[in-house]
């Protein structure tokens, strides 16, 4: 099975990535908007690359979660950019962003 990454505060925990009904929004929240599934990259590198170019509120304990799962039938709003939705099966791991090296990932990439 595939495994994906997402990034997202600490605070909301992995339960709700398991709900079948779970939709995904614009950073606008706007129901016209909402896609089945829930918002990722393929891997560490897609997530850097995406959020380069389409930055998201992160919070106060950003983590890094790499999960299983199935890709959603819907697409996502920004796919173009590298975004995945999928269904989650399994969480592989949950590591901070500071020690993934997602904030020098993303350094680096504002440098070049």
């Amino acid at each position: 099975m595939s495994t994906y990454v997402r990034i997202q505060d600490r605070k909301y925990g992995t339960e709700g990535l398991f709900d079948a009904d779970r939709l995904s929004w614009d950073m606008g929240m706007c129901d016209d908007n909402a896609r089945h599934g829930v918002s990722c990259c393929d891997d560490l590198e897609a997530l850097l690359d995406y959020y380069v170019q389409a930055p998201i509120e992160i919070g106060d304990d950003p983590v890094i979660i790499t999960m299983e799962g199935v890709e959603s039938d819907d697409e996502p709003l920004d796919a173009e950019l590298g975004e995945r939705l999928i269904h989650p099966t399994r969480i592989v791991s949950i590591v901070s962003a500071e020690a993934a090296g997602f904030f020098d990932g993303i350094n680096a990439r504002l440098d070049d």
